[in-house]
């Protein structure tokens, strides 16, 4: 069984958004400049389709809001998925 990949929506400093998604591994992967909300679930919904493919669920993490993180760590993640 595939181990599940958990995503949350950040809601960055600069107004846009951003996905990212964490792996069971404890990787996380960040697509960013979202300029709306809509447009970074669609992305969270192209990604849930991708990995519905490989048999690997995709959850939410944050019970459906969005993070506020002014500092997010980006030299920790690998920028694109």
């Amino acid at each position: 069984m595939r181990r599940p990949v958990t995503y949350s929506i950040v809601d960055c400093p600069d107004g846009r958004f951003a996905v990212v998604a964490i792996s069971a591994s404890g990787t996380a992967y960040r697509r960013d400049g979202f300029m709306t909300l809509a447009d970074a679930e669609s992305c969270a919904e192209g990604l849930s389709a991708i990995m519905a493919v490989c048999g690997t669920p995709l959850t939410r993490q944050d019970g459906g809001g969005t993070w506020t993180c002014p500092g997010f760590p980006s030299g920790l993640i690998r920028r694109s998925f």
